[in-house]
């Protein structure tokens, strides 16, 4: 159902977005090695991504990047190995119902034992990813096949000492039977990790598909709300629907919580959205608080100006000087430009705002 609020893997449960899935089926059908799916927190990524797997009906597995950096603070090659193997042992009876026999496949890396539906990697055993990815390659091309190496949040493969930048480089190269998806939130982030403009920059020149999951229109925001309260045989209030779009921005993400809360939990109007705000504002505090970290009371003074209607570069840092003491242009522009990067703020027209009603509300109540 549209309210659920895990994400979403069968084209039924997922609203609209399908000038995007049929972009990514299309990579896929096409055999494009290098899909790049771009979207802030809270767009519907991840749900994207998981209905287009489903509908092609490939082999794949899928490595949450930023829950391996949050469990092992680095993300170095035998962690990410470790995390790939555990994919393969949690997707190994999907892959083999669409005849992937990714047991055989495995079986052909040096230190890597399978039996029956388990994997396991000899202890101290250090795995080459271009082994694994290799091999995997190998055994598609010999049977006809593509698999599909999935990393969300990809932009968390720059906390490690590798440049995984080159080996998806190297991968696009020579493995001519995978295709790796890559998500990131902070967009920014994911493309200056990535360096796809740097002429010097391994990727440079390497054809890539590149996808954009925008926020829903007003419209769009209504009538998913409707289309949510519908499905379960309810008539909306258009009051309440029209001032949950007017607070959630077209963020799909905030948007389904509401919808959750007001008709799974049956809590009333009011009760949802502050519902929505407050445990919405647990999830972005922890990561605000990391970005932040660095340099928090002037990040935080910038913020708040923004939160307040201060949206100028001269006014912000004024607000800023104010409260925190001096600062140079190039350190104030530094940090403007990060928050920019980590998808915190938007600028437009030269105006800077936070363009995730919870951030906001985050910025006023809690920092």
């Amino acid at each position: 159902m549209l309210f659920d609020v895990v994400p979403k893997e069968r084209r039924e449960d997922f609203y609209d977005r399908d000038e995007e899935l049929s972009g990514i089926l299309e990579a896929l059908r096409l055999g494009e090695r290098l899909v790049i799916v771009y979207g802030v927190r809270r767009i519907g990524k991840s749900s994207l991504v998981k209905v287009a797997l489903r509908e092609s009906k490939l082999p794949y597995v899928l490595v949450d990047v930023r829950e391996l950096y949050y469990s092992e603070n680095m993300v170095t090659i035998p962690y990410l190995v470790k995390y790939l193997i555990d994919g393969f042992k949690k997707y190994m009876k999907w892959c083999e119902k669409l005849g992937f026999n990714l047991r055989d496949a495995l079986k052909r890396i040096r230190k890597v034992h399978v039996k029956g539906y388990e994997v396991e990697i000899e202890p101290k055993a250090r795995i080459s990813l271009t082994a694994l990815f290799s091999e995997i390659s190998s055994w598609c091309r010999k049977h006809g096949m593509r698999f599909v190496f999935v990393f969300d949040e990809a932009q968390y493969l720059r906390f490690s000492n590798i440049r995984y930048d080159g080996l998806f480089a190297w991968a696009v190269d020579n493995l001519s039977n995978i295709t790796f998806i890559l998500t990131g939130s902070e967009v920014g982030v994911l493309r200056e990790f990535l360096r796809i403009d740097d002429a010097r920059a391994p990727l440079y020149g390497r054809y890539r598909r590149e996808i954009y999951v925008d926020r829903f229109s007003r419209d769009q925001s209504m009538d998913f709300l409707r289309q949510g309260f519908r499905e379960l045989g309810l008539q909306p209030d258009m009051d309440e629907l029209g001032e949950a779009v007017e607070a959630f921005n077209g963020l799909v993400g905030w948007l389904t919580y509401y919808g959750y809360y007001r008709v799974i939990r049956k809590l009333s109007h009011k009760e949802a959205l502050n519902k929505v705000f407050e445990e919405g504002s647990k999830l972005v505090l922890e990561e605000l608080i990391k970005v932040i970290a660095p340099s928090k009371k002037r990040y935080t003074a910038i913020l708040k100006a923004i939160a307040h209607g201060i949206t100028s570069w001269s006014d912000i840092k004024a607000y800023t000087i104010a409260k925190t003491g001096s600062i140079t242009d190039k350190r104030f522009t530094e940090l403007l430009k990060k928050l920019v990067k980590y998808g915190y703020l938007l600028k437009e027209d030269n105006r800077y705002k936070i363009p995730d009603p919870i951030v906001k509300y985050v910025v006023m109540e809690k920092l």
